[in-house]
């Protein structure tokens, strides 16, 4: 709106040439760039005078470019009554930056209201600038943000949870010296970086000795991730372990995928059954432990990594390095110190503590009071657990679900769990058949072997034969 007196429009054409020559000196497209902001903008000179407003303003406040424009900021407010609370005034008058919350009285708009002044080059007030923020707008991001924290929270605690499950464990029960040696290994190496390789039967125990060594570490509540080389299929090893990037195959996810080794960073990565990892697959570990960096598949840009390993295996892979299915120098890269798990059978001073370990944890978990007779314990004792701590503790556990007198005898033990009374066979032949004993005894491992692993291969595995031979067997005594 233009003044009727001529010296005001002279000294209003003046501030506005002098303001268009300062944009101009300053930006490009100044009022293009102004007009597409998502914020209310409003200068007025040094005087009060108006001298621009951009589109968003007048979507805010409801007020034409052309009813302010021209205006002093002062008769605005007197006469008009657009706003409540307007910031241009104190920054006139203050010639400081200054905050507030005010309302555009016409669309009742609550607005965040920053105002701060433009001097010349003689550090004398020229312009002063309030830039309006819909408030509505703030407390949609305030939403946003606080349900991002909680979305951090939740997942922090998933991911704590996680954690305290991947290292969930019964007590590291033991009495036998061998027990005694790995563990003490296990806590001397537990500070360090240094690399180790668990070798043992299957059920020994050697997940539990790596969440004593991943306890006792430096790296303690740090990232600690458990993979089973056995379980991934081949084709899908790389990209699990390394990740890749959108677009890298068909059938790749849009948004990507984080590998294990970046997601264990900083912190601490099993890999079980490592002695199961094809070669390719055991080349590509290899650069990786080498250059403590991995590429995702799909993508040439190498990430840091810092990532203690422990690799656990229930295969003799000297055995393997000699038949050129594992690599003798990832052995040595991995192998940096050796822990080596007995089987319960070398040990059997662990198996009466184990035994009334795991008596205690099914009594509390079925709610029962089962107890072990000598006798009983005598025969489990003698005999060689194949399936090794695991096949005990399902044992125990089946010998507490379907225990209705709360003890366990030496029948019970010989003719329901499977486990062979080696006195009973003596005690019912007419004479001391040795070939029967021993035939009786077989059948009496096989089946317990195959109640424990479930499938021939892995059965086969466990009692130390192949699996044709085990196949063979099982035809012969109709298993």
């Amino acid at each position: 709106m233009e003044s009727k007196n001529p010296d005001s429009r002279n000294e209003l054409r003046r501030a506005t040439d002098d303001f268009e020559a300062f944009l101009f000196h300053r930006f490009v497209d100044f009022e293009k760039i102004c007009d597409n902001l998502p914020d209310a903008i409003y200068i007025a000179d040094k005087e009060g005078t108006t001298v621009y407003v951009n589109d968003m303003y007048q979507q805010l406040s409801g007020i034409l470019k052309e009813e302010v424009i021209g205006e002093n900021i002062h008769q605005i407010n007197r006469e008009k009554k657009l706003y409540t609370n307007g910031i241009l005034p104190t920054i006139l008058k203050q010639e400081r930056r200054s905050e507030k919350i005010g309302v555009m009285n016409r669309t009742n708009t609550t607005v965040y209201i920053t105002g701060f002044p433009i001097f010349d080059d003689n550090h004398e007030l020229k312009y002063a600038v309030a830039h309006d923020r819909n408030i509505q707008q703030l407390e949609i991001v305030k939403d946003q943000l606080l349900h991002l924290k909680e979305v951090q929270a939740k997942t922090e605690n998933e991911v704590q949870y996680l954690r305290t499950q991947q290292i969930k464990q019964v007590d590291l029960i033991f009495k036998s010296p061998q027990m005694y040696q790995a563990l003490s290994t296990a806590l001397a190496v537990a500070p360090t970086d240094a690399s180790v390789l668990i070798t043992g039967e299957s059920g020994t125990g050697k997940e539990v000795i790596t969440n004593q060594l991943y306890q006792a570490s430096s790296r303690f509540n740090k990232p600690f991730l458990k993979i089973n080389c056995a379980a991934i299929p081949e084709t899908l090893m790389e990209s699990e372990l390394f990740g890749y990037v959108p677009g890298a195959f068909t059938g790749a996810s849009k948004n990507g995928k984080t590998g294990i080794f970046e997601m264990a960073n900083s912190g601490t990565l099993m890999l079980d059954e490592i002695g199961e990892m094809s070669m390719p697959m055991q080349t590509k570990l290899l650069r990786v432990l080498q250059n403590h960096e991995v590429t995702k598949v799909g993508s040439s840009k190498a990430i840091p990594i810092d990532v203690r390993i422990i690799a656990a295996t229930n295969r003799n892979l000297l055995e393997c390095i000699k038949e050129k299915t594992f690599r003798e120098d990832l052995y040595y890269r991995l192998n940096v110190v050796p822990i080596s798990l007995a089987p319960l059978r070398e040990r059997k001073e662990d198996i009466d503590v184990l035994v009334h370990h795991f008596l205690d944890v099914f009594n509390k978990k079925y709610n029962k009071q089962v107890e072990i007779y000598s006798d009983a314990l005598h025969l489990m004792t003698a005999y060689n657990w194949p399936g090794n701590i695991r096949e005990l503790e399902n044992v125990i556990e089946r010998l507490v679900v379907i225990n209705h007198s709360n003890v366990i005898d030496k029948k019970t033990v010989s003719m329901v769990v499977g486990i062979p009374d080696n006195d009973g066979y003596m005690s019912t032949e007419k004479t001391y058949n040795l070939k029967k004993a021993t035939t009786n005894l077989e059948c009496q491992i096989i089946k317990s072997a195959l109640t424990e692993f479930r499938t021939k291969r892995k059965a086969a595995i466990a009692l130390g034969i192949d699996h044709s031979t085990l196949v063979k067997k099982c035809q012969r005594y109709g298993i």
